[in-house]
């Protein structure tokens, strides 16, 4: 048992330095078992969530180096085993097909190109499961890391907030777009499943200060003005806290606080309060004159007529102005802000069934995984980050685009690190 399952199972009333003590300690151990060559990489990637605080080139040059890495080593090793597991063979022949498909448009060169290049996420979570994470005690410190560089694009928005406020309803820091959202919601997730899960379970300080952060990464969410990722954050939590030995009165009890925290920033805030209400509700149901509804109708609109290869990965950007020309309630736009609806759009209906089937089965594989080990906290709530990331009807960025993976593929990463091979885990 490493130091930190120790420190959990004898949480109750117990200061919150040790815990911090024991995982960083074992990461050094764990470090210091390593070659020296893969000691860097596993340095480097435990570096990831401040690296994605930077700006999305370092970003993706970290995930794409490590994911290159991996395959590399896997070669070099004849190491294939990995290979055999059903949602690692999914995702190469969902992969094949977006190929084909994009080989198959008016536009391959590009399709193609993009298809190609966006085996580097999927092969990042690959790399982070079969090797990266491979000893428990580095994935419990890449859970640390992924906490704290949630707090410092907290404290980044806050500073926001109290410098120069919203501007139009959202926040912009520190990449000067309308993302960090996105890396709280995302990237994040994973760290605050456990925040919440923890708050609800165990008692003492520990859980005290899981649930002061947890409330105060939820009500910077609510104040970046960006509505799907927040109810990403807020159903991925709740659901987190009831799948692990809740207490039911705290677990009620911490719904409460946030909700009534969240109605003080409405009161205070009637533009964010009419974002996340009225707005929201009307762009959720108004066929009509719904941006948003007529984005995600635009992508099965042009599938009706390319229903077997699509129209090409990424391809929708292009031709959506021309192919919907005169088609009710649809919107040309980049991508049709649906995971499911630009598969159907872009692959084809053989590539929506195959994506279904690789982004359902990381879920399953992440669902059985908790059926082994209920004990322990990250076990039982890891199936909720790609459960909540692949929800069918949320509104979406691009499937095959490069800040919204990285975000998402970061904590889909994470999650399938319960699928490794380790001793304490199954």
């Amino acid at each position: 048992m490493s130091h930190l399952d120790q420190y959990i199972k004898h949480a109750d009333g117990m200061k919150i330095i040790p815990g911090f003590k024991a995982i960083i300690q074992d990461a050094k151990d764990a470090l210091a078992a390593l070659p020296r060559w893969e000691r860097g990489f596993h340095i480097f990637w435990l570096l990831g969530p401040f690296i994605m605080l930077i700006e999305r080139s370092p970003a993706d040059a970290w995930l794409s180096i490590l994911a290159l890495t991996f395959a590399i080593r896997a070669a070099v090793k004849r190491d294939g085993a990995w290979l055999k597991i059903f949602w690692v063979k999914a995702g190469f022949l969902f992969w094949f097909w977006c190929l084909l498909s994009g080989a198959m448009s008016y536009n391959p060169a590009y399709s193609v190109g993009e298809a190609f290049i966006w085996i580097r996420f999927p092969l990042f979570a690959m790399a982070t499961a079969f090797w990266l994470a491979q000893d428990k005690r580095l994935l419990y410190a890449m859970l640390l890391s992924v906490a704290l560089g949630m707090l410092v694009m907290c404290f980044i928005l806050t500073a926001e907030i109290l410098i120069i406020g919203q501007q139009g309803g959202r926040l912009r820091w520190p990449y000067g777009d309308l993302v960090p959202g996105n890396y709280v919601a995302k990237a994040g997730l994973p760290a605050f499943t456990i925040m919440v899960a923890l708050a609800v379970s165990v008692k003492g300080r520990l859980a005290g200060l899981a649930g002061f952060v947890a409330l105060f990464s939820i009500l910077i969410s609510v104040m970046t003005g960006e509505r799907i990722n927040f109810l990403i954050r807020a159903c991925s939590g709740m659901l987190a806290g009831l799948v692990w030995k809740p207490s039911w009165p705290r677990y009620l009890g911490l719904v409460a606080v946030e909700i009534f925290a969240i109605l003080l920033v409405f009161a205070a805030l009637p533009g964010t309060a009419t974002r996340y209400t009225e707005s929201f509700i009307r762009g959720a149901t108004d066929i009509e004159t719904s941006p948003w509804l007529h984005t995600v109708n635009s992508g099965f609109a042009i599938a009706r007529d390319n229903l077997l290869f699509g129209i090409g990965p990424g391809n929708f950007r292009f031709l959506s102005y021309e192919l919907l020309e005169g088609v009710p309630f649809t919107r040309p736009d980049n991508h049709p802000h649906n995971y499911y609806s630009q598969m159907l759009c872009e692959t084809g209906i053989i590539g929506l069934i195959l994506g279904s089937v690789f982004l359902g089965s990381i879920i399953w594989a992440c669902l059985k995984a908790s059926f082994g080990n209920r004990d322990n906290v990250f076990m039982a709530t890891a199936w909720v980050i790609p459960f909540g990331l692949f929800w069918p009807i949320a509104t979406t960025a691009d499937f095959f685009g490069q800040w919204n993976n990285i975000f998402m593929w970061s904590a889909v990463a994470v999650a399938v690190g319960c699928l490794s091979k380790i001793k304490g885990f199954s």
